[in-house]
């Protein structure tokens, strides 16, 4: 699927309702990070960096009564202090000379469930940002501390709806590490791992190979932090409307059932 077809993608890759419906949209870039966000109540969007594609699909869930938006999964640092698997919990989320401040609430929960967490702005890029220097530079230039595809374009979602919004993601490259253009090659549209294309790409320049292990040795690092803090968050990631959380509850099981107006872990 190319990034010029609207028509496909139109479908949460993960959505299981509750018996009060879909409670919240969570917006991520791969479908692995996708699946660790899963829980019922959600629907997940995988992006592929372009939530463009599933803009109509969020604006229609929003409409059925998902009450709030959440940016989730990894990230690239930009503050030279964070490593692979450091949390980031923003402050607010910009791109180009646009910025829209998260929910300062539902963000100092977020936080509170993720022990030394860093704060501060994640700022949404269109393309990788591949090289350290690169990533300086739009450190010094916009004061972000990490970088994404996502954040921006589901919080501008989420202005546009009247609803609240967060992100929180993993660091995954640090500020130092240089990506290959392998790896950059391996995301598609759908949120999934083109490995023929990484493949092909070492093919052609074989010199990419330790630089991608590398890579993907903290991406192994960061999903690991991803998937154990996915259950801190909470099924429904602390949101503002449902504050309360059951302990020990697993986040991807069936929620019991429960009386209207008992309140809904989040």
């Amino acid at each position: 699927m190319s990034r010029s077809d609207p028509e496909r993608s139109v479908e949460p890759v993960i959505g299981r309702a509750t018996s009060q419906g879909i409670l919240l949209i969570v917006v991520t870039g791969l479908k692995a990070e996708a699946r660790i966000a899963a829980a019922s109540g959600v629907s997940v969007f995988a992006c592929g960096g372009n939530v463009g594609l599933q803009a109509h699909a969020i604006k229609k869930a929003v409409f059925s009564g998902a009450a709030a938006i959440v940016s989730f999964g990894i990230a690239g640092g930009l503050n030279s202090h964070l490593t692979a698997g450091d949390w980031v919990v923003a402050t607010g989320v910009m791109s180009g000379d646009r910025s829209i401040e998260t929910d300062i609430e539902w963000s100092s929960r977020l936080a509170q469930r993720l022990p030394g967490a860093e704060l501060g702005a994640i700022a949404t890029v269109a393309d990788a940002v591949l090289h350290p220097m690169n990533k300086r530079r739009l450190h010094l230039d916009t004061g972000a501390i990490a970088v994404d595809m996502e954040s921006f374009h589901a919080a501008a979602l989420a202005e546009e709806l009247g609803v609240p919004f967060a992100a929180v993601r993993v660091i995954a490259d640090p500020m130092h590490r240089e990506i290959p253009p392998a790896a950059r090659l391996g995301l598609q549209p759908d949120g999934t791992v083109a490995i023929a294309a990484i493949l092909h790409s070492l093919l052609r320049k074989p010199s990419q190979l330790p630089s991608l292990f590398r890579v993907s040795s903290d991406a192994m690092i960061a999903f690991r932090a991803l998937f154990r803090g996915r259950q801190e968050l909470g099924p429904h990631f602390a949101s503002v409307l449902h504050p309360t959380v059951l302990a020990n509850e697993p986040v991807n099981s069936a929620e019991p059932d429960r009386q209207r107006g008992e309140p809904l872990p989040a």
